[in-house]
């Protein structure tokens, strides 16, 4: 369930993520999703998932689940469409034929980036999970 005041703290999460590089732990896109996630609904989904501080590990856990879509959706539900995502929902996107999650923000995703959060096409969603 959405707080009541969950735009307001969409646009501040983006705010404080706009800036911020990856890293694997704290900001790549399982935990950058997950931070957008609790910023709409005050709830964490990946409180049940161990930690992780490095590709390897990242690698481990997602292999583990049997994926990045098994994952997500062991945490978030079942996915639907991605021409169903609304604003704040998670995506599951191919981007330079790898997968990631990101956050629809409308017309495009963002997620985290090398350098600073990066806005993708939406046209590039696989799934999205409804928040």
């Amino acid at each position: 369930m959405r707080h009541p005041a969950w735009q307001e703290r969409f646009y501040r999460f983006g705010e404080s993520r706009a800036g911020m590089p990856f890293a694997w732990g704290a900001n790549d896109c399982c935990t950058f999703a997950a931070a957008a996630v609790e910023a709409i609904t005050g709830a964490n989904p990946m409180t049940s998932i161990e930690g992780y501080d490095s590709a390897f590990a990242a690698a481990r856990l997602v292999n583990e689940a049997g994926g990045l879509e098994k994952l997500a959706t062991s945490v978030l539900g079942e996915p639907v469409s991605p021409r169903m995502a609304a604003v704040g929902d998670v995506v599951l996107l191919l981007n330079e034929g790898r997968e990631l999650l990101g956050v629809c923000n409308g017309t495009s995703a963002i997620a985290p980036g090398r350098l600073h959060m990066t806005a993708l096409s939406m046209d590039a969603a696989l799934m999205a999970w409804r928040i």
